[in-house]
């Protein structure tokens, strides 16, 4: 059988009260405590009697003394009350410093060029934030989800969202390994990917990724074939660099493996771009010293050829 956990409305009136008086045995000592009237305190008292059902207090003009009823109440209510007073100032510590579980959600292929520049260095920074770093490339709900924040591309975010800029904008290119290039040789146009072996990406969506690129000033798809399917960045650049077959995806995602020579880019003049990388939440009233903390950290310390 369910529990009914809910507290009947005005069901903690007069407890703060209640335990001062216990503690002091004196009305008027409880009432200088609160600041309040020695009258105000005895009407609070006889409220929570009422709904009590049950005296809780024996006074006489010398003293104040708890009933059965009394002791009862005071034995299950202290600790409650204690454990109520520790959840507003674990909650308040939050918000005034940077603590707590930190959740992102964020595409799955901008994990590494994001967050391995700075991971190491944040969490030596702020030892009591715990960073969850969650994959997605949906567009999930951050409220339903429980996130602290997400980041995108900055076409996918909704107007409503507050947006930080992260990286300056970048273009999605196709690329190959030396390899692939010496048996299958380069394409020379989009067009010519029709006949090239292509990495295609799964969408969280359950579509493949379209392949688009410019042509003079209008944006055309061209459709590509191949014999791998994978469904996140990484293993994409795996199967381009085994050398079977050409891939599309960021620029900062590829970046260290063109430097090394694994990977050469091929169709740069063709590029699309995005507008860059975005971290979003909802609203400025929301933001946690956790949240800013991040944020501030992040503009920090990504390298320069990341961050705008």
């Amino acid at each position: 059988m369910k529990q009914d956990l809910t507290i009947p409305h005005g069901a903690l009136d007069g407890i703060e009260a209640f335990l001062r008086v216990a503690e002091r045995r004196s009305f008027s000592a409880a009432a200088a405590d609160l600041g309040v009237s020695p009258s105000a305190i005895s009407q609070t008292i006889k409220s929570l009697e009422a709904r009590v059902g049950a005296p809780l207090f024996m006074r006489t003009t010398r003293s104040v003394g708890l009933t059965q009823a009394g002791e009862m109440f005071l034995e299950r209510a202290a600790p409650a009350y204690s454990g109520l007073a520790d959840a507003y100032e674990a909650a308040r510590n939050l918000g005034n410093r940077p603590a707590g579980r930190l959740r992102i959600n964020l595409m799955r292929g901008a994990v590494q060029p994001l967050f391995e520049p700075i991971l190491a260095g944040f969490c030596e920074t702020y030892p009591d934030i715990e960073l969850e770093i969650f994959g997605d490339d949906g567009l999930s709900d951050l409220s339903a989800g429980g996130f602290d924040a997400g980041v995108r591309m900055g076409e996918m975010l909704e107007a409503d969202m507050v947006a930080v800029r992260l990286s300056s904008a970048f273009r999605f290119t196709v690329f190959g390994s030396p390899a692939y290039f010496e048996r299958h040789g380069r394409p020379q146009t989009p067009a010519d990917l029709r006949n090239h072996r292509c990495v295609r990406l799964r969408l969280a969506s359950g579509g493949l990724m379209p392949w688009w690129f410019m042509e003079g000033n209008r944006e055309v798809e061209v459709g590509v074939t191949g014999p791998v399917i994978v469904n996140e960045q990484a293993a994409m650049v795996m199967a381009v660099r085994s050398g079977v077959a050409l891939g599309m995806a960021a620029e900062p995602v590829l970046k260290e493996h063109v430097e090394r020579g694994e990977l050469e880019v091929v169709l740069a003049d063709h590029a699309t771009s995005t507008a860059g990388l975005f971290l979003y939440y909802p609203s400025r009233k929301q933001m946690m010293p956790k949240l800013r903390a991040f944020i501030d950290y992040a503009r920090d310390h990504l390298p320069d050829d990341l961050i705008a």
